[in-house]
């Protein structure tokens, strides 16, 4: 009977374990909670119609989260769901600078409408119902009697239907109405905020002397809200014309533009005409897109925390990145940092979180990467086989206590690190922050041994990993839409609910950039042109976003009253220079420049706000750094190498250093600095895996790294070309 109990025993635990264990080519995850940790929550408030993964870490993700939603931002306008329905506001018109920051957010009280159902009191709840790129529409009521807003990153509209009921509109005081027809009222609030009610065909408003206005048609239909940036009648005639293009679909598609080394999106709006004659709709662009795009702009624009947005009039629109070249690691060899090599090879086992343990893997990445550099073939060989273990030990599933490991939430649709840290699990934030470490580190092993990923059957694990960050493809079955990339507002957000009075956030767009860094290093090593075209697209854009809105390089951007050395994180409602775990300058200023590797070239390409950022957040920390000494000190090597050395002998055998970065990465990227000079944004290539230098005396210095078997003429955009041959750095 024992050894029956047993028997059974044992093939129950194996039916169990077999559910559990999803296998992926050599990889495997799991479906079945399995450790300590919070799963995200079983309810999603979406319609009953609308399946599949969602769209966390978007600015709008909160609707999903909470019976109504936190703060949206989604600029020009600001939004809330609540119980009486939509809350819209103009968050620019209060816009407000200091020493430290830039807010302009949503009044908690005092909206300027809202937009509800005249036989609603209130609402349960509000639930996405429909949503594409950067456009949803959010439905309060229902089957029956419900009211559904569309609304959308740069759009002034809001397109409202309703049905079972007259809608309805609410103020704070009654507005004053300075225009009004058979089919359009414009209005002035309380708050001086202008707006046009536009119905595609003759209806009457009642009660427009009270605080409640109640729509003449009791069976509902269709209408739209827009701010206006200013009252004037042209303004007025201008919006009715494309008042009811009723917006239906956004779409972003993107290429990469070899020979002229820039990233192309366009921007594609579908609509549908509401009264049969607008079909054309009115978009506001953002710094980052009108200083890139060659479309014809109107001579209207709207305030944003973000700065100025331009108002464009068209269906579609395209944007030109520059994408600046990336390498594996700096070209050069450096004598005397083999030690330094082996010790952080020796170093404990990694840690058990998706985080800490990813930047461990960050780091084995990069020592590879400057062992082969440094022609040491047993130690690059050592780090290679240390990074396959720590891979392989997080890409698959064994069941066993402790085991790290990934776990997919079905309902959800993301696959989640286990163990988890900061929110990764309960609150999906950071994804891209952890994963992208292990992009990097998969694609230093994709440049020594390919054969890993394809013989090996590991590619598809990975390939999942990735899909879970940044998923090409619409409407798959597993996962959203480019999770963590917001592609309208030009960069990634790190909170996968949402749920603050500023909207979504995001900290450090440096380790954003080092994600899309892993992505073209694996496609290009892979022979993959789609992954690496997206990696270059997501980098290239996150660029833009990076310089306008974290650094303003060029000065053009942050008032005048804002005299911090740059922003740390950016918000739906605000930027600050102030992050979320300390208020030491290092780690305000340092936040955006680690981790430290071939990708982060970028942070080079305007010197002179380098030696102001460094020179500024040195002098706030007393003059010395009282933490992550290597991180600032390799950022100033963009600008000032020999004096960086300086710095870094000044700091003793044993300098306090981020876990991010270790001692043989600093030496390696400084002396290579010392030789090439500062980074030159004003030469491209027609190799993804390139830079350009220009030294102390104005020596240039070309460095191309191709992969692949054969060589290639590459040229650059100064006219200089040449053979490089593969698998191997070509220094001229």
């Amino acid at each position: 009977m024992r050894s029956f109990l047993i028997a059974t025993l044992a093939a129950l635990q194996a039916v169990t374990l077999s559910a559990e264990i999803l296998p992926l080519g050599k990889g495997s995850y799991t479906n079945a909670i399995s450790g300590d940790f919070t799963a995200p929550p079983p309810t999603i408030y979406r319609t009953p119609g609308l399946k599949g993964p969602v769209p966390t870490n978007d600015w709008w993700s909160s609707v999903l989260w909470e019976p109504f939603s936190s703060n949206q931002f989604p600029h020009p306008l600001g939004v809330k769901c609540e119980q009486n329905g939509l809350r819209v506001s103009y968050p620019g018109a209060h816009k407000n600078a200091f020493d430290r920051g830039i807010i302009s957010s949503i009044p908690a009280s005092g909206n300027d409408l809202t937009i509800g159902l005249a036989e609603t009191g209130k609402f349960i709840d509000a639930r996405v119902d429909n949503h594409s790129d950067w456009f949803l529409t959010v439905q309060f009521g229902n089957r029956s009697k419900y009211l559904r807003c569309t609304y959308g990153h740069g759009s002034p509209f809001v397109y409202i239907e309703t049905t079972g009921s007259a809608p309805a509109l609410s103020f704070n005081a009654p507005p004053k109405i300075w225009l009004q027809s058979a089919t359009t009222t414009a209005i002035t609030t309380a708050n001086g905020n202008h707006y046009g009610i536009f119905c595609p065909s003759p209806t009457k408003w009642e009660d427009t002397d009270t605080r409640k206005w109640k729509h003449s048609k009791n069976a509902g239909g269709f209408f739209s809200i827009a701010l206006l940036p200013d009252k004037k009648t042209t303004t007025l005639k201008l919006f009715t014309r494309h008042a009811h293009a009723h917006v239906t679909d956004t779409h972003v598609n993107w290429r990469y533009d070899q020979e002229r080394s820039k990233a192309i999106a366009t921007f594609s709006i579908t609509t549908k005409s509401r009264d049969g004659v607008s079909t054309t709709p009115l978009t506001a662009l953002y710094p980052h897109q009108w200083r890139r795009t060659q479309s014809t702009l109107l001579p209207l624009s709207y305030h944003s925390v973000r700065g100025p947005m331009r108002l464009f009039a068209g269906k579609q629109f395209e944007l030109t990145f520059d994408f600046p070249g990336i390498l594996p690691c700096l070209p050069h060899s450096v004598e005397g940092i083999t030690n330094n090599l082996l010790e952080l090879l020796k170093s404990p086992k990694a840690p058990k979180d998706s985080y800490w343990g990813g930047k461990i893997l960050g780091n084995l990445a990069s020592g590879s990467a400057i062992a082969s550099t440094c022609n040491n073939a047993k130690l690059t060989a050592q780090f290679q086989k240390r990074i396959k273990n720590e891979l392989e030990d997080w890409l698959s599933f064994n069941g066993d206590k402790g085991d790290r490991h990934f776990f997919y939430d079905s309902n959800w649709g993301s696959l989640i690190g286990i163990p988890p840290s900061y929110g990764s699990s309960k609150e999906l934030n950071d994804h891209h922050f952890h994963y992208g470490y292990f992009f990097r580190a998969a694609a230093e092993i994709a440049r020594n041994d390919p054969s890993w990923l394809k013989e090996n059957r590991w590619e598809a694990m990975l390939a999942t990993l990735i899909d879970d960050v940044a998923c090409s493809r619409r409407n798959d079955t597993k996962f959203p839409f480019l999770r963590n990339f917001d592609p309208y507002a030009g960069h990634s957000w790190a909170s996968g609910h949402a749920r603050f009075a500023d909207g979504n956030n995001q900290e450090s767009s440096s380790e954003s950039m080092s994600a899309w860094t892993g992505l073209i290093l694996l496609g290009e090593f892979t022979s993959n042109k789609p992954l690496r075209d997206l990696g270059i697209y997501l980098y290239s854009s996150e660029l833009a976003a990076i310089e306008d809105y974290w650094f303003d390089v060029t000065g053009d951007n942050y008032p005048a009253a804002f005299t911090a050395p740059s922003m740390a994180m950016i918000w739906g409602g605000k930027s600050t220079y102030e992050t979320w775990f300390s208020n030491a300058p290092h780690c305000k200023t340092g936040i955006n420049l680690l981790p430290i590797h071939g990708g982060s070239l970028y942070l080079g390409r305007y010197p002179e706000f380098v030696e102001a950022n460094h020179n500024q957040t040195l002098a706030a920390s007393g003059g010395k750094w009282l933490g992550w000494p290597s991180i600032m000190i390799s950022y100033r090597a963009l600008t000032d190498a020999d004096s960086a050395l300086d710095d870094w002998k000044n700091l003793g055998k044993s300098p306090n250093l981020d876990s991010g970065n270790f001692s043989a990465n600093v030496i390696h990227w400084i002396e290579n600095l010392r030789q090439l000079g500062r980074v030159n944004r004003k030469v491209t290539c027609n190799q993804p895996l390139s830079a350009t230098f220009k030294s102390k005396s104005g020596k240039i210095t070309h460095v191309v790294y191709i992969s692949g078997r054969e060589p290639r003429e590459v040229i650059f955009s100064d006219g200089t070309r040449f053979q490089a041959l593969p698998g191997k750095f070509t220094i001229k």
